[in-house]
């Protein structure tokens, strides 16, 4: 496995990971219709615009693109690091490469936050092990007709 920042050309790939990655984690917990009709060009033409400006790591298994990291500066938490997304085709999971794209995406990062959907065991399990620990802070977000509830996950590192 390598892991290594992205490039532009880096961008079909990254949104088909994005587009797949979504319409099988969550659904049963977003509308089907709205997972059904994410678009791989729609989501290309956003990491076409979002990868030159950093913080978009990528996991090969081979010379293939298997994961995707972004991350950056907290929306909400002063002067801390966000984990803005993190995910995998799903013929990667449980392959043991989410934990080593995540520790390169955060660095040395002091203080990161990631938001997960309270109902998705497995994010939270792997957060956890990472060292992440609930904050407390909770939001509702809204997915096509969908309203889901996100929890915030904390970690701070000395």
């Amino acid at each position: 496995m390598t892991v290594r920042l992205a490039v532009v050309s880096d961008a079909p790939a990254v949104a088909l990971v994005h587009v797949r990655s979504w319409q099988a984690a969550y659904r049963g917990k977003m509308p089907d219709e709205m997972l059904d009709n994410l678009s791989v060009a729609d989501r290309e033409s956003m990491w076409e615009r979002a990868i030159p400006r950093g913080g978009v790591w990528v996991a090969l298994d081979g010379d293939e693109i298997v994961g995707f990291a972004c991350v950056g500066p907290a929306r909400e938490v002063e002067g801390a690091f966000e984990l803005y997304a993190i995910y995998f085709l799903p013929s990667a999971w449980g392959s043991g490469l989410a934990e080593p794209l995540a520790l390169a995406a955060l660095g040395d990062a002091p203080d990161t936050v990631v938001w997960v959907l309270e109902d998705n065991p497995r994010a939270r399990r792997f957060y956890e092990r990472l060292g992440f620990v609930v904050d407390g802070t909770k939001r509702e977000e809204e997915f096509g007709s969908a309203v889901v509830q996100e929890i915030r996950y904390r970690r701070s590192v000395s």
